[in-house]
């Protein structure tokens, strides 16, 4: 069986005191982190990091903390696939305006913790969110 790998983060601010979640509508119209494939050589951090940058435009972030992965199988051109996703706690230091990649992804905004929870589509997505908001308000 293929196995693919990627990384991303859930990318966290404070904007007046009150944090916010960046999300981005991916190419299936739903709302996610950002994430992407882990290139060769390339350690699921640095990939985190990478595709966040491509996609939102953000560049003045840091890793907080690994939160955990996510697991689940997926078929491609017929095939069965398994992927993991590794996924890390992202904040943003500085205050630049999002830049979002239009040929990946449909849209991208900020959203309180609230927000981003009901927004959050994926399997088991809204877990690794709430653990992320509790260490990032913690």
């Amino acid at each position: 069986m293929e196995k693919h790998y990627s990384a991303g983060g859930i990318v966290v601010r404070k904007n007046k005191d009150k944090s916010e979640i960046l999300l981005i509508k991916d190419s299936y119209g739903r709302w996610t982190w950002p994430k992407g494939h882990i290139e060769k050589g390339e350690k699921p951090e640095e990939t985190a990091l990478r595709e966040i940058s491509e996609e939102s435009g953000l560049t003045d972030i840091k890793i907080i903390k690994r939160l955990g992965e996510q697991n689940y199988y997926f078929t491609l051109k017929g095939s069965r696939v398994f992927k993991t996703v590794y996924i890390f706690l992202v904040a943003l230091i500085g205050s630049k305006k999002l830049c979002i990649q239009k040929s990946e992804i449909k849209e991208g905004r900020w959203f309180s913790p609230e927000e981003a929870l009901l927004k959050i589509e994926y399997r088991g997505s809204k877990s690794i969110l709430r653990k992320g908001i509790k260490i990032w308000k913690g």
